[in-house]
This record gives structure tokens, C-alpha cells and sequence, in this order.
């Protein structure tokens, strides 16, 4: 297939214990809907086994695939994903499904109002969050106060793991991505303003997920780091060589 009108593009690494469930979830609430769609599950190097269930549970339905690449971290998992998709959308979803997949909606509502990058938020004004311990949340302001005075100023949350891009966006920011890891939210944000996206901060619902994947303290010093060397990059113009984006689509 294709050419659909949605891709769901979810990076995997060592997520054998609830990547059927996902997909169970995402599948089921996708062919509820009116529009063509794929699935492209990303195995960044799982040694547990999880691209062998995608691959067992694509059996049964071809809009379902799976890429498998090296090792490499969340940010080139979700950068292959985004390249290797069709869609004339494509929307980034994290494998714990820590918002509930009905929030998609409400992204697709926002790119058809004109915005060509929306971004989940956990912290925009009507947001929810449940179950996160206090310190996590203490050491996640923190980050996101840092991030703003570095490299993307006015978004309040720019970790969520639920973001949609019109395709030329995507392929206009993904390819520019350096980051491999945590830290690359923080790059394609800033650059989507240095490239002049529209970006919308949509609220959603997300309950924390105790096998997440993030360690908050390693994690964060690492995404520091990395936005840190997003703004370095900035400066020094290593960005500006880069070709125009492609004509916006039609909404």
C-alpha cells in the first residue's frame, strides 16, 4: 500500500511484553476509522524478540510492518520510522501507549486547522497526568525549563512521545536529525520554529508507565547535553546548508 493517509510510526526496543497489545490497540482503533493508515513498528535492536512478534502479528494484516535497524537509541529509531513511512501524516507513538490512542483526533483536528507539526503536551493548559511519581515530574520541569532557555522557547513539554507531522514536514525535519537519542524531541522542535512549521501544543491525557525506558537522571543530563549541541549547531549555522522545504501540501 501506498500512499495512506495516516503512518503510526512506533520505535520498539525491547518491548516483547506489550508490543501486541499495542498494536491490538492502535490497529483496533484504526480500522474504526474512514481513512487509509499503516502501522511501521521500528525494532531499534531488540534482543528480546520484539520484531518477531510484529512480524507474527503482521501476518494478519498487511498495513502492518516492521523496520529493524542497529541499535542506536529512541531518536533513530523514530527518524528511520518517519522516513520509511507513505503516509500524508505521520504521527509518532510511543509503544507504552502511555496516552490513550483515542487522543489522536484531536491531532488530526489541529493539522487539518493548518498546523504542520502538533505536538502532545503534558503540561499545556487541560492536560492530565496520572500516576507519576513527584520527583520524575519535579526532574522533568526542571529539564523542560533548561530546554526552553536553550533551544525551544514557549513549549512547555517537549518529550510527550506523541507528536504528527504533514509528511513534507517530517521528511524536511527528520533528515536533518543528528540526535540519536532521548534528546532529538528537542532538535526537530527547534528546528521546525528555524524553519518556520506551524507547531501546536495540544493537552492531552497520559498516565505514567513504570517500565518506561527513560532514566530520568542519566537521561536527562545526556538530553542536556544534546540540546545544548542542538543550539551550538544553531549558531554556527550548521543547519542553514540545508536544502528549502518542500512546498507545504494542501490541507
Amino acid at each position: 500500500m501506498t500512499n495512506p493517509h495516516l503512518s503510526v510510526v512506533i520505535p520498539a526496543y525491547n518491548e516483547a511484553t506489550r508490543i501486541v497489545a499495542t498494536l491490538d490497540a492502535v490497529a483496533g482503533y484504526l480500522s474504526a476509522e474512514p481513512f487509509s493508515w499503516e502501522i511501521v513498528v521500528v525494532d531499534d535492536g531488540s534482543s528480546d524478540g520484539t520484531a518477531r512478534l510484529v512480524r507474527s502479528w503482521s501476518k494478519d494484516d498487511s498495513r502492518v510492518r516492521v523496520e529493524s535497524i542497529p541499535h542506536a537509541g529512541k531518536g533513530w529509531a523514530v527518524r528511520s520510522g518517519m522516513l520509511a513511512a507513505h503516509g500524508r501524516l505521520r504521527f509518532m507513538c510511543d509503544a507504552d501507549l502511555a496516552m490513550p490512542i483515542s487522543n489522536l483526533d484531536n491531532f488530526l483536528k489541529r493539522i487539518d486547522d493548518g498546523y504542520e507539526v502538533v505536538i502532545g503536551s503534558r503540561e499545556a493548559e487541560g492536560a492530565r497526568r496520572f500516576d507519576e511519581p513527584a520527583l520524575r515530574h519535579v526532574m522533568g520541569r526542571v529539564f523542560n525549563w533548561s530546554v526552553k532557555a536553550i533551544a525551544v522557547p514557549g513549549i512547555q513539554d517537549t518529550q510527550c512521545g506523541f507528536k504528527c507531522f504533514r509528511a513534507a514536514a517530517a521528511e524536511d525535519l527528520f533528515r536533518l536529525q543528528r540526535v540519536p537519542g532521548f534528546g532529538f524531541d528537542v532538535e526537530i522542535l527547534h528546528l521546525a520554529f528555524k524553519r518556520g512549521y506551524r507547531v501546536h501544543e495540544l493537552p492531552i491525557d497520559w498516565r505514567y508507565q513504570p517500565q518506561s525506558k527513560v532514566r530520568p537522571a542519566v537521561d536527562s543530563f545526556q538530553m542536556l547535553k544534546d540540546a545544548l549541541m542542538v543550539r551550538w549547531r544553531s549558531i554556527r549555522g550548521a543547519y542553514d546548508s540545508a536544502p528549502t522545504p518542500k512546498p507545504r501540501e494542501e490541507r
